[in-house]
């Protein structure tokens, strides 16, 4: 629904994504579909989109295409009404996600919620999006704290209980690597 395909590299090739830009006519203001060269940090969604990203390795370059879902979460962040018609556009199409999918998955993107620093330039209110998020495209309310924060909390807390025990006798009991002879 916008009018930009967003593309970011690591630092040393966002010089290089830039020319190319500018240099096929393809920025904002050359044409009305155009490419807009991001940081990476600006890409923000669920802890695990990258796992979901698909990969298409061209001509020595990795191409990461984002997951929908992903995408919609990061829509999530501002939820204009450009992005409302994305979240349709996807749930027309393919009928996902669905309420209690996207719940699950926004349990994923569960800091995205926190606080924002002083510093940080203020995208909107990720509470207060999700509610009305669910009451335009599922016409319900939803309690984010009850079903998304606190399930998202309470796993990391549990798995981390889980984890350390495991953790600290494993590395309790690591070998030295064995030298080889000669």
């Amino acid at each position: 629904m916008s009018e930009d395909i967003d593309v970011f590299g690591d630092q040393d090739t966002t010089d290089f994504l830039e020319a190319l830009v500018g240099l096929h006519g393809w920025a904002k203001g050359d044409t009305d579909l155009y490419i807009l060269v991001c940081s990476p940090l600006a890409f923000q969604s669920t802890i695990d989109w990258a796992g979901r990203a698909i990969e298409v390795e061209r001509h020595g370059h990795l191409f990461r295409f984002v997951h929908p879902w992903d995408v919609l979460v990061s829509k999530l962040q501002r939820l204009e009404e450009k992005d409302l018609h994305a979240f349709h556009l996807v749930i027309n199409k393919t009928g996902h996600p669905t309420e209690d999918e996207f719940a699950q998955h926004l349990q994923l993107a569960v800091d995205l919620y926190r606080p924002r620093l002083e510093e940080e330039q203020v995208r909107g209110d990720m509470v207060e999006n999700t509610r009305l998020l669910w009451q335009k495209i599922w016409g319900k309310d939803i309690d984010v704290r009850a079903r998304i924060i606190r399930p998202a909390v309470e796993r990391a807390e549990r798995e981390y209980r889980e984890l350390e025990p495991n953790l600290k006798t494993r590395l309790a009991n690591l070998q030295p690597p064995k030298k080889k002879n000669g």
